[in-house]
């Protein structure tokens, strides 16, 4: 596996707000061929790693780009319940087996989608489908269950393995209750014909459902901690990039990658701010100064969204002032058994991880500099590592 490369002309390499796939897809060294590996052998696998760490544009690069899997995906964040989780899961089922805009046929014409259905012939499947969908009062749980069964009989009838992803699976427990854990074990095991594939940004909750004991998806799915971007592998893409320009780096361009951590999405904003500043003024050269400005800029555009996570913090008891305490290295006050209660909502948040005992980190790095910064000066290459 290597980094793809393209003519560079008017082309920006650095790519940011959405899932990158093919030619901006900085291929994850340590982690797709064991993912493929997976894949290959129909392995339920779990996927997880902070927010913006890249585990979407992972499956996309290997499902959309290189589309060596037939696969159903579907967002855990759109589901406002499981009755609207099942009809994503509904719609995108029977268009394998060639019935496209599933619920504007039944709209349209009910008897045309039941003889469409009937042509079909996946035992009675489809007719079990229509009478969830004729009663207004159907159980959403049962539901659920049956659109995870239309997949398996549509795989089974086509003769095809059929990938399916969930992401932000740990929203599952936001739209149902924790039996229907129990409850989607129970069906999703005798699946041979589907490989599941779990992704989760609130690695705590992930691991509860996937690590603990006594979970019901305990050993069901192989565990994958996404990390950062490897460093040398984005140092050598970013060279590539800047040498296409005939611009010139020094060390400041690797310690702002080393300071920066890998994180896909902040490295690629502030190079792509980079990037720019060095098209529009005609920049041959890259140093401490352009790097730092640029950090700046970034992290002034996530203002908002960082502020929001502060304010999620103040809105429950201690945990803005344990999070400043983090982010700074103090100590608090708080009695032990109060500080155990907010470290832990404040890892189910996904805003902290606990790296050893009574030892966490701010999950955002940008975060992080936002609680401990005083001042615009604070920032600066010598002191980068402070910082973090």
């Amino acid at each position: 596996l290597s980094i793809y490369f393209i003519d560079l002309k008017g082309i920006n390499m650095f790519r940011t707000g959405s899932p990158v796939k093919g030619t901006y897809f900085i291929d994850r060294k340590k982690h797709l061929p064991i993912f493929k590996e997976y894949l290959n052998n129909n392995q339920h696998v779990m996927i997880k790693a902070p927010r913006r760490f890249g585990k979407t544009s992972l499956i996309k690069q290997v499902f959309e780009h290189e589309k060596s899997y037939v696969y159903i995906y579907v967002d855990l964040r759109r589901a406002t319940n499981l009755k609207s989780l099942a009809n994503q899961i509904i719609e995108k089922a029977y268009a394998f087996a060639g019935i496209d805009n599933f619920f504007y046929t039944l709209k349209k014409s009910i008897t045309g989608l039941l003889k469409s259905i009937q042509n079909v012939k996946i035992d009675d499947i489809g007719e079990v489908t229509l009478k969830f969908l004729e009663n207004d009062e159907f159980d959403e749980i049962e539901y659920f269950l049956h659109s995870l069964e239309v997949v398996e009989k549509i795989a089974i009838k086509k003769e095809i393995n059929i990938k399916f992803v969930f992401d932000e699976f740990q929203d599952i427990l936001r739209i149902s209750d924790n039996f229907i854990l129990e409850q989607l074990r129970s069906i999703m095991q005798h699946h041979e014909k589907v490989t599941y594939i779990f992704l989760g940004s609130i690695e705590t909750i992930m691991t509860k459902i996937f690590e603990d004991k006594t979970s019901s998806f305990f050993h069901f799915a192989r565990v994958m901690q996404l990390e950062g971007l490897d460093i040398k592998e984005l140092y050598e893409y970013t060279r590539n990039v800047f040498d296409s320009l005939d611009v010139k780096y020094d060390n400041s361009l690797i310690m702002l990658l080393e300071f920066l951590k890998g994180h896909p999405d902040y490295s690629m904003q502030v190079l792509q701010s980079i990037y720019f500043k060095i098209k529009i003024d005609n920049l041959k050269e890259i140093n401490e100064i352009l790097c730092i400005d640029n950090l700046k800029i970034v992290i002034d555009e996530n203002r908002a969204y960082l502020e929001e996570l502060i304010l999620k913090a103040k809105q429950k008891k201690y945990h803005y002032e344990v999070l400043y305490c983090i982010a700074n290295k103090l100590s608090t006050e708080l009695n032990p058994k109060t500080l155990y209660s907010v470290h832990s909502s404040l890892e189910d948040m996904g805003l902290i991880k606990k790296l050893d005992r009574a030892e966490y980190i701010i999950n955002d790095i940008f975060l992080n500099i936002i609680l401990q910064q005083k001042d615009d000066e604070y920032i600066s290459i010598s002191n980068l590592e402070k910082l973090s």
